[in-house]
């Protein structure tokens, strides 16, 4: 039920505070914000720095002209998102952060999606809620008193309710990665997180769960001047052929996937069976803006450009297709420049129309 992160929850007709969220989020809309996890002094400095970088990449981001995203609803309950999902994720990610400087963000597949259509991607068959979490937050919060609780569970109370995070162990069946740090061959204690944000009901934390995910940890990465990694998951019996044709190609348009063990770039000699190997970011990840997701906003690194160009090259910005079918034992391929704009132009995944009653709490 959780294998991709969306899990059924509340309607957003339920939710008591759904109107007064609707007004910051059109305020996010139309002065977003950055939140940097620096000084004052770094902060600014910072900042003119990244106007810098946003002008460049703005050049290349497919925003439209009006500067949001379109998107659409259909009654194919079998190929559209639940809006009570994004609304969940999305309120999810910013209480964690602005309230416990926890960095949880999206990545890969759900990372492109934001930047690129405004939400999940419009060609995938089984949306996946692509989330990495910081490690050192998890750590940071794990040695706060009576905040780490029986059954390895973190309890973290948030402004109507309270974050449930169990770490996760490690699944075994991953080709290039086998949970230990590359570095030193120690054993990670987790492999990631699972979320549950549950609502408080007269000031006690209630078992009804409003939104759950999961998130697989983004680690340090000891190699060099430092930043972070996340490893390759790739399955043996499935997508390990797929997935290693697309890494390769991706690193020759100027992708960062290594062996995490020697920190060479990979290559065709050079990857083999058992030995780590993830995407390493070349950034401090201590950065985080609200981008468009969907009808609310979402928090996306900063260096989001930088991520999407070590997962998927430089020409991350093209859509690329795996077929019909749409599965991960296929390697991705670009599709034609005409495929390309008509992608960009109909917006992310629609959102599902029959989940919702009545006129929409947003409009």
């Amino acid at each position: 039920p959780a294998t991709h992160g969306l899990r059924n929850s509340h309607s957003l007709l339920e939710h008591k505070t759904a109107r007064r969220q609707l007004q910051v989020d059109l305020q996010l809309f139309n002065d977003p914000k950055t939140v940097l996890l620096k000084s004052d002094a770094d902060a600014h400095a910072d900042a003119d720095i990244y106007d810098a970088q946003q002008q460049q990449q703005q050049q290349q981001q497919p925003l439209p002209p009006s500067g949001r995203f379109p998107y659409g609803f259909t009654s194919e309950d079998k190929n559209c998102i639940p809006p009570e999902e994004v609304e969940g994720m999305a309120w999810a990610l910013r209480e964690l952060y602005e309230t416990h400087g926890v960095r949880v963000f999206p990545r890969n597949g759900l990372l492109l999606g934001i930047i690129r259509h405004g939400g999940f991607l419009p060609n995938e068959k089984v949306p996946d809620a692509d989330l990495g979490i910081i490690s050192l937050d998890v750590d940071r919060l794990a040695m706060t008193p009576e905040t780490w609780v029986k059954n390895e569970m973190l309890r973290v109370k948030v402004a109507e309710g309270t974050f449930h995070l169990a770490r996760k162990g490690l699944e075994e069946n991953w080709v290039n990665w086998k949970g230990m740090n590359p570095v030193t061959g120690e054993e990670y204690p987790y492999f990631g997180v699972r979320l549950s944000r549950r609502m408080r009901v007269d000031g006690i934390s209630s078992s009804r769960i409003t939104w759950a995910g999961r998130s697989n940890a983004v680690y340090p990465y000891e190699h060099g001047a430092g930043g972070f990694f996340f490893p390759r998951l790739n399955i043996g019996s499935y997508n390990h052929k797929s997935h290693t044709e697309e890494m390769l190609r991706y690193n020759t348009e100027g992708a960062n996937y290594r062996r995490l063990d020697t920190d060479e770039l990979l290559t065709e000699e050079n990857n083999l069976k058992g030995k780590p190997i993830g995407t390493v970011f070349n950034s401090a990840l201590d950065c985080m803006v609200l981008k468009q997701f969907y009808f609310t906003m979402i928090y996306v690194p900063c260096d989001y450009d930088e991520i999407l160009t070590a997962f998927y090259g430089r020409n991350w910005s093209h859509v690329e297709s795996r077929g019909e079918e749409g599965k991960g034992n296929t390697a991705a391929m670009k599709v034609s420049a005409e495929e390309d704009l008509q992608s960009l132009r109909n917006g992310p995944k629609p959102l599902c129309a029959s989940s919702i009653e009545g006129p929409l709490p947003w409009e």
